[in-house]
């Protein structure tokens, strides 16, 4: 069972800020995440052109498909994805799941 690591963009939605997205996430990680044996670790990143990364890795391939599987039911998570501009966002081609080789 190895570890991935999923890249997952975020663009802001209109009128939301990073402060916006700061609190959601927080709140997001608290209410969510941190009751998911499958995630490891998480990091929210600013990248230079403006927009955001959320780095997860999961336990296992499984634990992110459970994982995944459970955001699309919770509202938590939906609160969190209402900061995001997911009007053009495809998961299947902008999501990066990558087989973790080490983790430090």
């Amino acid at each position: 069972m190895s570890p991935v690591t999923v890249l997952a963009p975020i663009k802001l939605a209109a009128g939301k800020t990073e402060a916006d997205l700061l609190a959601a996430s927080q709140k997001f990680q608290m209410d969510f995440v941190a009751h998911e044996p499958g995630v490891l670790r998480r990091e929210l990143v600013r990248k230079p052109d403006g927009t955001y990364l959320d780095i997860v890795q999961f336990r296992s391939q499984e634990d992110f498909a459970d994982v995944l599987k459970k955001e699309m039911e919770s509202p938590v998570c939906a609160e969190f994805f209402s900061v995001m501009d997911l009007s053009d966002f495809d998961p299947d081609a902008e999501m990066e799941v990558n087989v973790s080789l080490e983790t430090h």
